[in-house]
């Protein structure tokens, strides 16, 4: 009888697998079969440690792309598995790694499952099932598992690791089933005081993560591993719901090709509840940070956080408009300069004239090169720009401090939450349609497979194909007006924010720091453009509705007013102000006519 020389792969999805000793559990069981076989001579073995079957691509597996080289190579003849799963658990691709191995003169064994064999159509069908179930089975773990991480989360229950910066972990007195204490979180002092000052340089004065990073490093301030800080390390503090009081969860996922990528902000799984006792920034003052945190993101992301617009992409710079002060000619941004002229006297003495600070057009100043800039100047003295800007914002500000704009904030949301929610929920019943249809024509397939069903494979797999661009595109869609409401929703918000600022704008605006000043303004100025004979001033769009409306509920009063004088509208004025108002029109008039009779 010819001897087969067998080579054993072994794959493990996790590192905790490797430490509880899954491997040896496998090597074992592949020699006890190996000797069992009378012809059977072990040569080589291959050991994934911590790599998932379902997550990485077969591509991507070191020791199987191994052991495909050694197979083209003939070292041997027989590949042995724990289980067929130790191959892998993507239906896509899986069933086809094991009819490679076939096809090159490889026997395919599980020491549970026998000899894979291709004699037949049956024999295909099978493979293609098993490895369907095997990833079906991974789903169906994974889903397990977060929802039950999802759940503890939400219930407050700490799950435990490294504690994030401004934590230690300590002991909570409660137990799990398997008798382990859990722990909790407690706040470090003087930890959590660096955490408040990160916090208010990036919503006070509207540092990034970079110049905060600077900041703590100049002061020697340490992190919790005692080095130094990085903008990654505060961005992510930046991020962390934890600081607000809310344990979190899928705030990273591990993607199908085994990278670890962010996970957007809407499917966090937070806690229902706020502890009070690791709370070291309020919910306000965070959302805060996320909205100026997002802003500074290429403007090419800009429509996919359309939340984040509200805030100046820079506040290094000491001119109070940088970030949205353009050119009105080309568009380009316009940076702060400034230059002062050294002047040597007649006795040698060096003499510094005044400095001079401006605005300058990117565009404009080319040192030499093509400009499609046609501004006539090419610098704007800064001083008569912010002068005429702050100007024009004290008016808007005087006039919607004569208004009540709660009804007017109330219409809009009601208008946009009538309009944009409907379609949403109709989208989401029409994508639910599409997915179980899919689901259904999936099942038909299967039986197709095994001569069971009424459609051809093919004619299956186009329609299958179909239905799902059909649900990618609804989708998408949803995802678009996921967007809107949730921009709509921000925009109320902002609303209420901005309602809430106007009677102490002014003052708090002529108090701030040059930073702060900034960052007002930033909320209610989506962009200056400046002409060599004018300036543009482009508001927000709530700010732009406020004034709006103040403007038609003055001429509307003023109307009124004009009426009543003229004697035209005293019924109005009755059942508008009462019959005391009524009276003291009809004396005013009485007055009136008196006067001009003694003219």
């Amino acid at each position: 009888m010819e001897e087969k020389r067998v080579a054993c792969l072994y794959r493990v999805s996790t590192l905790m697998q490797v430490e509880e000793d899954d491997i040896p559990m496998q090597r074992r069981a592949c020699k006890e079969f190996i000797e069992k076989m009378p012809n059977w001579k072990f040569v080589k073995d291959y050991c994934e440690k911590g790599v998932s079957g379902y997550k990485k691509k077969a591509i991507e597996r070191d020791k199987l792309q191994e052991a495909k080289e050694d197979a083209k190579r003939g070292v041997f003849d027989v590949l042995l598995v724990f289980m067929f799963d130790r191959l892998g658990r993507r239906e896509d691709e899986t069933p086809f790694v094991v009819e490679w191995f076939v096809s090159q003169g490889i026997e395919v064994w599980s020491t549970k499952e026998g000899q894979q064999k291709f004699d037949n159509r049956v024999d295909k069908l099978l493979n293609y099932i098993r490895y369907w179930q095997a990833g079906g089975e991974s789903e169906k773990t994974s889903i397990r598992v977060k929802e039950k991480q999802t759940q503890m989360i939400k219930e407050g229950i700490y799950m435990s690791g490294s504690p994030p910066y401004g934590y230690r972990n300590v002991k909570s007195g409660v137990f799990s089933k398997k008798g382990i204490e859990r722990k909790k979180l407690e706040i470090i002092p003087e930890q959590a005081e660096v955490v408040k000052l990160v916090y208010k340089l990036s919503t006070e004065e509207g540092w990034g993560g970079h110049r905060i990073a600077g900041y703590l490093n100049e002061r020697n301030i340490p992190t919790q591993k005692n080095s130094k800080w990085s903008v990654a390390v505060v961005n992510y503090m930046l991020r962390n719901p934890i600081y607000k009081g809310y344990l979190t969860y899928n705030k990273t996922s591990v993607k199908k090709n085994g990278h670890q990528g962010r996970v957007g902000s809407k499917d966090w799984i937070l806690s229902e509840k706020r502890f009070d006792e690791i709370a070291i920034i309020d919910e306000e003052e965070w959302e805060k940070a996320q909205k100026i945190r997002e802003s500074r993101i290429p403007e090419m992301y800009k429509e996919k956080n359309m939340d984040y617009e509200s805030y100046p992409l820079s506040t290094k710079s000491t001119a109070l408009f940088t970030g949205f002060i353009k050119c009105g000619y080309c568009g380009s941004k316009m940076n702060g300069s400034s230059s002062q002229k050294k002047r040597t006297l007649a006795d040698g003495t060096i003499r510094y004239d005044k400095k001079m600070e401006y605005y300058r057009c990117v565009n404009k100043i080319t040192h030499g090169k093509v400009t499609t800039c046609s501004s006539p100047k090419s610098c704007y003295r800064r001083k008569e720009i912010e002068e005429i800007v702050i100007e024009e914002i004290y008016k808007y500000f005087n006039t919607l401090r004569k208004v009540d704009l709660t009804e007017k904030i109330n219409s809009i949301n009601r208008k946009n939450k009538s309009e944009e929610e409907i379609k949403l929920m109709q989208i989401n019943k029409e994508l639910k349609k599409c997915e179980d249809e899919f689901e259904t024509l999936k099942g038909e397939i299967v039986k197709s497979l095994s001569g069971y069903g009424n459609f051809k494979p093919e004619i299956l797999s186009s329609v299958l194909e179909n239905k799902e661009i059909e649900i990618n595109n609804l989708k998408s869609e949803k995802e678009e007006y996921e967007k809107i409401v949730k921009k709509q929703d921000n925009q109320y918000k902002t609303m209420l924010k901005l309602k809430e600022m106007i009677p102490s704008w002014q003052n708090e605006f002529e108090k701030a720091n040059i930073g702060v000043k900034r960052m007002l303004l930033s909320q209610i100025i989506d962009e200056v453009l400046v002409f060599a004979d004018k300036i543009e001033i482009k508001l927000k769009i709530e700010m732009k509705e406020f004034l709006k409306y103040a403007k038609d509920v003055t001429e509307k009063r003023r109307k009124e007013l004009k009426d009543v004088k003229s004697g035209n509208s005293l019924n109005h004025y009755l059942v508008n102000y009462g019959k005391s108002g009524y009276i003291r029109l009809y004396r005013n008039n009485w007055r009136r006519n008196v006067e001009s009779n003694k003219r």
